[in-house]
């Protein structure tokens, strides 16, 4: 009785028929395939939500940076309008409105007056931002500097030449406001026609506000500080609408790469392996008449099933022989 070996395949062949095929190490079942593609699938998804959970954790740690940049530089903005307003007001308001006549002294003469009034007609855009001008010495009692703000004018008076404080602090409510502070200075004489001794100013200014407050005032003197707040929450709000927007759209591109890897898994391994594990299956069941595996590849795979080809044809050749 003749035997052929193929591998590790033992096949007895007989006159009429062909005696018991064992299969010892190609006992691939379609199951175990099905197996396969959930474990690579999984892989797969695993290997996507951790480079999408990794780039959406980076750049929300980015965009709290840069949110905090952009905060600052509107604040920087607005102050800067602030001042143009002041300016405006000193060089074009202030001396015409001087000559007019009133029991009552006319606020619009007041630079930081201008400024206040430009914040108060902002639209939504800087809606949160506030300004506020502090002194030490203030004309008007609601201006004057408490506690921190004391602190700030302090320390621009320390440091002539710093130009700006930029920092974050807990407002009387609790909530975390960032602030950017630039010092006020007596830049123009000007300012010292209202501030200097009340014998000189005007007297409808007196009337308004009383001589206690607001005089002695030195030029180039450091008096107060101009004040930019913005609470926190508002910045973190508006970066997490743009973290939010921004992870959706990472996780559709995820999605389309996940879901394209996944079909040439299926295209180019996981249906080649069905194909031989249900040749391999035919094999070990006696069905010596399938038809061979295609051999268009050169990978692994198809050197895989060239070598199940070739056996597939021994066995078809060995049946032929024993049946003549």
């Amino acid at each position: 009785m003749p035997k052929i070996f193929c591998g590790c395949l033992a096949v007895s062949v007989s006159e009429g028929y062909i005696q018991e095929c064992e299969i010892i190490t190609l006992g691939i079942e379609r199951r175990h395939i099905m197996k396969l593609q959930i474990r690579i699938e999984l892989i797969l998804l695993a290997i996507f939500l951790a480079g999408w959970l990794s780039v959406v954790g980076t750049t929300y740690v980015m965009e709290q940076q840069q949110g905090v940049e952009n905060t600052v530089n509107k604040a920087e903005v607005l102050m800067s309008a602030a001042i143009a307003a002041r300016t405006y007001t000193s060089d074009e308001i202030a001396d015409p409105l001087s000559e007019v006549e009133t029991q009552e002294f006319l606020p619009q003469r007041v630079p930081s007056y201008a400024a206040q009034q430009l914040f108060a007609r902002l639209d939504d855009e800087f809606s949160g931002y506030t300004y506020a001008e502090r002194v030490l010495n203030p004309t008007n009692p609601k201006d004057l500097a408490e506690g921190w703000q004391v602190e700030l004018i302090q320390a621009f008076i320390d440091d002539p030449d710093r130009e700006a404080i930029v920092e974050t602090r807990a407002d009387k409510s609790g909530r975390q406001t960032l602030y950017v502070a630039q010092p006020i200075a007596v830049n123009a004489p000007s300012c010292l026609e209202c501030h200097s001794t009340p014998e000189v100013a005007p007297a409808s200014l007196i009337r308004t506000y009383g001589s206690s407050g607001g005089f002695g005032w030195q030029l180039d003197e450091i008096i107060g500080t101009r004040i930019v707040s913005v609470p926190i929450a508002l910045a973190h709000r508006q970066v997490r609408e743009s973290i939010v927007s921004y992870s959706l759209l990472i996780a559709s591109i995820f999605l389309m790469a996940y879901t394209a890897v996944n079909l040439l898994v299926r295209r180019w391994i996981i249906k080649p392996l069905d194909s031989i594990a249900h040749l391999v299956e035919q094999i070990s069941l006696r069905k010596l008449d399938s038809s061979p595996l295609p051999e268009d590849r050169s990978d692994e795979l198809g050197k895989l099933s060239k070598s199940i080809n070739r056996l597939l044809a021994s066995l078809q050749r060995s049946l032929s022989s024993s049946l003549k």
